[in-house]
């Protein structure tokens, strides 16, 4: 179990990380971003915490330009996400600059920060289903069929190589476009990536391990109903990963973020600990 005064370290981790004027930045500049935003929200949520925030709901709803759209995807995503943590939503609906940007992009071509080949698929896909938004069948085929061609043979997903990040945002995609996702044998690709050291591992058979690729093993678990075998050694190297401020960070040395310290905690609460 993670202990009361481990939730307590967090949440005053996360608060302290609350800009003055709304929105929240984990080196505690008044620089508010909406990741760091969309993280804080989230981690507070996980905990139990009821967030009302007026000054952040304002700071979320200004970063949509008049025309509804957004200076990016991961703006889009992080800021509309957020404001659904606090009962709210964007001044004008996103749909149009959602659909807009559901494109099959070059995967060689992504930005260099995107360690993903399936980030920006999966960001869409989500706010589709969080806001109800309809796809055409073709359109859902068209993206179930550009999800699989990234299927290996070992059952994971990836370019080239399957990792467990990229197979667990695949499946999610899949997911959410109705796809029948255990059909696709992906437990045997989970297995692989199990250890006995961390928990979990990205690729079979290579360390270290890192807090995202604990999050992901346990993340497609849950989404397929599947059990991990060293429930332990994740909790043991989730909490390794606490520093004293009360954040979490990639490993057992490192700086606190909020984006480490959601991973942190999501893992936890759908690992049953609490």
């Amino acid at each position: 179990m993670y202990v009361d005064v481990v939730k307590e370290r967090t949440i005053n981790y996360v608060t302290r990380c609350r800009c003055v004027e709304g929105g929240f930045c984990f080196y505690r500049l008044e620089e508010p971003n909406a990741s760091d935003t969309y993280y804080a929200l989230s981690i507070l949520n996980l905990l139990g915490i009821d967030i009302e925030d007026d000054d952040t709901v304002f700071y979320l709803k200004n970063l949509q330009k008049k025309d509804g759209s957004y200076s990016s995807i991961y703006s889009a995503y992080y800021s509309i996400k957020s404001l659904l943590l606090l009962n709210e939503k964007p001044i004008s609906s996103p749909r149009a600059y959602i659909l807009n940007n559901i494109n099959f992009y070059n995967v060689n071509k992504l930005p260099v920060e995107v360690i993903s080949i399936f980030k920006p698929l999966w960001y869409l896909m989500d706010l589709c289903f969080r806001l109800k938004i309809e796809l055409d069948d073709k359109l859902k085929r068209d993206l179930i069929n550009f999800v699989l061609t990234f299927r290996n043979d070992d059952n994971g997903f990836g370019n080239t190589n399957s990792t467990l990040i990229e197979t667990f945002q695949a499946l999610s995609i899949l997911n959410w476009l109705d796809y029948e996702i255990d059909s696709l044998g992906v437990k045997s690709f989970i297995k692989r990536c199990e250890s006995p050291v961390y928990g979990f591992v990205n690729v079979p058979n290579t360390a270290p391990s890192f807090i995202e690729h604990i999050h992901a093993g346990v993340m497609v678990s849950n989404l397929l109903d599947y059990k991990p075998h060293y429930i332990s050694q994740c909790v043991k190297f989730i909490m390794g990963c606490q520093n004293n401020n009360g954040g979490f960070s990639r490993g057992s040395i490192g700086i606190s973020t909020l984006e480490y310290t959601y991973y942190a905690i999501e893992s936890l609460a759908n690992l049953s600990i609490s």
